[in-house]
C-alpha cells in the first residue's frame, strides 16, 4: 500500500516480552512456542485466532449484549439547569436517598425563578437498548405549596429519534408514578437511541401561582449496549509490531521513532510510518514510566509504545528479550538490528544493537523446521537468542478479496454527527498483494483512485465507498456514511411591547442536524431552555437578556443578546435582523437582513465593515436584504449594525441592533 517499504517478503520478526532474570531455557521454550504458533497461522490453520483472539473491548461489547444492566452508570447526565449546591452527576452515581443527606447527592432544581417544565437526559457514546427506567425523587417536604423541591405533578420520558431529529415518547410506558419515599418504576417497549430524556412538570403551589423545583437523586434505566464497539480488525492486518521502549531522563522530552516494522501472516514486514501523541513536560517529570499511543497511515490498528524515565543511571543490562523469527523456505531470515534489553532499575530499551552470527543457507532451505541464532549484545556480557521457524510459501489459489476499512478523524460527537469535517483515510490489505488497486467514489459519484487521505469539506449526509482489487482479481468493498453538520444553528430574537413590558420571542433555525434546543438568561434567572415567548418587566435600568441555540449535532450557538431599554427610554422597535457569512465563487460575503415586525413602514439602514446601505420605506412584515462582498477570501469575526426608525405615536422612534457573526474562510 502507499507508504509502506518492504523490508522483507520472507521473515517474521515475533519479540518476546521475556522478564528480567529468566533463564534461557525458558526462553527458548518460549520462543519455540511462539514461532510453531505463528507457522499455523502462517499455514492457515490459526489465521483466525490471530485476527480477533483476545479482543478485551470485543469482550466487553459482548457481555454488554448479553443480559440487561443499568446503562445510565455509563451515561453522561445533563439537566436543564442544576442548582449550585446540587450536582447533576449525582443521579447516576449508585446511591440515592429520597430526602435529607448532603446538597451534592442529588440533582435539583430549586432557584428564585422557578419554571413549569424541566428535563433530565443522559447521553451515551454508543447506541443503547432500554426498556425500563427506575427513578428516586428527592424532596423536602409533601405538601404543595409551590415552593421548596417537591415531586413533579407528572413526567414522561422520551429517546432521541435520529431519524425524526427529534425526541420522541418511548411506546406503551406503564406509568410515571410519582412517589415521594419509594422507587418510581416505569416500563415501555424498547427503544435503541443515543439519547434519553425525562421531562417533569412541577408541581404547582396551592395559593400561590409558582412551582416547585424537582429532585432526583438516582435515575437507573435498565438494558443493554453503550459502549462503543471498536473498529473492525483487519484480518490480513499485521500481527505485530517492533515493539517501543524508549527510556529518558526526568525533564527530559526524548524522540520517539518515526517509523517501525509490522509484521503480518502472509510472511512480510514492512516498515510504516508513525505519528506518535505529543508527550508533555509534565509527563517526565518524575520517574517512572507511561505509555504512548501512535497512529499510522497504512495501519487500522494503534500503534503503543512505553517511555521509561530514569533518574540517574539504569545500571548494567540484565536480560535481552528473546526474539522469534519466521522465513519461508529458501529466503535467508531477517533478523532485526537491534534487542530490547532490560536493566538494573526496570526500565527498558527496545533500541540495543545487536550483531548476529552467520546464519548458514542449508538452515532455512526446507520448511517445517527451526533453529537458533546466537547475538552479541553492545555494551554487556548478556547473549541476545534468536529462534528462526522456517515454513513452506502459500502456493495455491489466491481466492481472498482485499479488507476494506475506511477511518474518518476527527471522530464523531456523542450524537453520531461530525461536527468538524473529518478526513477520510482508507486502508487496504491482502494476503497476497501488498499494493492492492484502491479506488474511492463520493455520495455515488464516479470511482477514482485513492491517492492518499481526502477532507469531506462539505456538510450534510455524505456516503464514502471503497473498492480494492488485488494482483488475482478479488475485489473487497467497503463504504462509511457521515452525518457532518459543523454550522451552529442561529437565533433570532423578535420583541413586542406591552405597556410597560416587552415579550420577547425567540426563534432558532439550523439547515444541518436540526434544533436541538434553545437556552437564555436574564437577570434574576438562570441558563435555562426557552419553551414559549416569555414577558420582562422594564425596569429603571436597561436589562441585556442573553440567548443561544444548541442543533442536534452538538453545535452550540455563540451567545447572542439584546438589550432592553430602562423604563421610560422610550419604546422598542420590533425589528428581526440576521447576519451570516457566505461563500461564492471564493469570495466571503456577509449577509444582513432586517425584517420589519411592526404595524408600519420603517425606514432601515444596515451596516457592516464591508459598507453600508439605507432603505427608505420597509413596509410592515417586508425585509431589507443586502449582500455585502469583503473582497477577499475570508472574513474575520465581526458585527453588522441595524438602525431603524419610524413614528409611533406621532414621535419618531429609533433603534440600533448590533449583531455578531462568525469568521468564514472559503480559501
Amino acid at each position: 500500500m502507499n507508504g509502506r517499504t518492504e523490508a522483507s517478503r520472507g521473515t517474521v520478526v515475533i519479540p518476546l516480552d521475556e522478564r528480567p532474570g529468566t533463564g534461557a531455557s525458558r526462553a527458548r521454550r518460549r520462543a519455540v512456542a511462539t514461532a510453531a504458533a505463528l507457522a499455523l497461522a502462517l499455514t492457515g490453520a490459526g489465521v483466525g485466532a490471530w485476527a480477533v483472539g483476545g479482543s478485551a473491548d470485543r469482550e466487553l461489547v459482548a457481555a454488554a449484549d448479553e443480559a440487561p444492566s443499568n446503562v445510565a452508570l455509563i451515561g453522561t447526565p445533563e439537566a436543564s439547569y442544576t442548582a449550585s449546591w446540587n450536582r447533576v452527576e449525582a443521579v447516576n452515581d449508585g446511591a440515592g436517598v429520597s430526602t435529607g443527606g448532603a446538597h451534592d447527592a442529588t440533582w435539583a432544581t430549586w432557584s428564585g425563578d422557578r419554571p413549569a417544565s424541566q428535563w433530565l437526559e443522559y447521553s451515551w457514546p454508543a447506541p443503547v437498548t432500554v426498556d425500563r427506567s427506575v427513578v428516586r425523587f428527592w424532596t423536602d417536604g409533601a405538601d404543595a405549596n409551590g415552593d421548596n423541591v417537591r415531586v413533579p405533578a407528572s413526567w414522561v420520558i422520551q429517546y432521541w429519534d435520529a431519524d425524526a431529529g427529534a425526541f420522541v415518547d418511548v411506546p406503551n410506558p406503564s406509568g410515571y408514578p410519582t412517589e415521594r419515599l419509594a422507587l418510581n418504576e416505569t416500563t415501555f417497549d424498547a427503544v435503541t437511541t443515543t439519547r434519553l430524556r425525562a421531562t417533569f412538570q412541577a408541581l404547582r403551589g396551592a395559593t400561590v401561582s409558582t412551582w416547585s423545583a424537582v429532585g432526583v437523586s438516582e435515575w437507573e434505566v435498565w438494558g443493554t449496549g453503550g459502549v462503543a464497539e471498536p473498529e473492525p480488525v483487519d484480518p490480513h492486518g499485521p500481527i505485530d509490531l517492533t515493539p517501543v521502549h524508549v527510556p529518558t531522563d526526568v525533564g527530559v522530552l526524548s524522540a520517539l521513532p518515526a517509523e517501525i516494522d509490522a509484521v503480518f501472516t502472509d510472511g512480510r514486514v514492512e516498515t510504516v510510518p508513525v505519528d506518535w501523541e505529543e508527550v508533555a513536560a509534565s509527563d517526565v517529570a518524575e520517574p517512572g514510566s507511561f505509555d504512548v499511543t501512535g497512529t499510522s497511515s497504512e495501519l487500522v490498528e494503534p500503534v503503543s509504545g512505553t517511555v521509561w524515565v530514569r533518574d540517574g543511571d539504569p545500571g548494567e543490562i540484565t536480560a535481552v528479550d528473546t526474539v522469534s523469527v519466521v522465513t519461508l523456505a529458501g529466503a535467508a531470515p531477517r533478523l532485526p538490528a537491534t534487542v530490547t534489553a532490560a536493566y538494573e532499575d526496570a526500565s527498558k530499551d527496545s533500541r540495543v544493537p545487536v550483531t548476529w552470527d552467520a546464519v548458514d543457507p542449508a538452515e532455512y532451505a526446507e520448511p517445517d523446521g527451526f533453529f537458533f541464532v546466537a547475538g552479541d549484545v553492545e555494551g554487556t556480557e548478556v547473549p541476545a537468542e534468536a529462534v528462526v521457524f522456517v515454513v513452506a510459501p502459500d502456493t495455491g489459489e489466491d481466492t481472498t478479496p482485499p479488507t476494506v476499512t475506511v477511518l474518518a478523524q476527527p471522530g464523531p460527537a456523542t450524537s453520531g454527527w461530525y461536527v468538524q469535517h473529518p478526513t477520510v483515510s482508507v486502508v487496504a490489505s491482502d494476503n497476497r498483494d501488498p499494493a492492492p488497486a484502491v479506488e474511492v467514489s463520493l455520495d455515488g459519484g464516479p470511482w477514482a483512485p485513492y491517492a492518499g487521505p481526502f477532507a469531506v469539506d462539505e456538510d450534510g449526509v455524505r456516503t464514502v465507498e471503497v473498492r480494492a482489487t488485488d494482483e488475482a482479481g478479488n475485489v473487497g468493498t467497503g463504504s462509511r456514511e457521515l452525518r457532518v453538520d459543523t454550522v451552529a444553528p442561529v437565533t433570532v430574537a423578535t420583541l413586542r411591547e406591552i405597556g410597560s413590558s416587552v415579550e420577547i420571542t425567540l426563534r432558532a433555525t439550523d439547515a444541518g442536524s436540526g434544533v436541538d434546543k434553545v437556552q437564555w438568561e436574564g437577570p434574576g434567572t438562570f441558563w435555562g431552555t426557552y419553551t414559549e415567548p416569555f414577558t420582562r418587566a422594564l425596569t429603571d435600568e436597561p436589562q441585556v437578556i442573553e440567548f443561544a441555540a444548541t442543533d442536534a449535532a452538538g453545535n452550540e450557538e455563540a451567545r447572542q443578546q439584546v438589550v432592553l431599554p430602562a423604563l421610560g427610554a422610550g419604546p422598542a422597535l420590533a425589528v428581526d435582523v440576521e447576519v451570516s457569512p457566505r461563500c461564492l465563487a471564493g469570495t466571503a460575503y456577509v449577509a444582513v437582513r432586517a425584517t420589519n415586525g411592526e404595524d408600519v413602514p420603517v425606514a432601515v439602514t444596515l451596516s457592516t465593515p464591508f459598507g453600508q446601505k439605507a432603505f427608505a420605506d420597509v413596509t410592515p412584515g417586508r425585509s431589507a436584504y443586502q449582500s455585502f462582498a469583503a473582497r477577499a477570501s475570508a472574513v474575520p469575526a465581526g458585527s453588522a449594525t441595524v438602525t431603524a426608525t419610524t413614528v409611533l405615536d406621532g414621535e419618531e422612534v429609533t433603534a440600533s441592533v448590533d449583531a455578531p457573526y462568525d469568521a468564514l474562510d472559503c480559501g
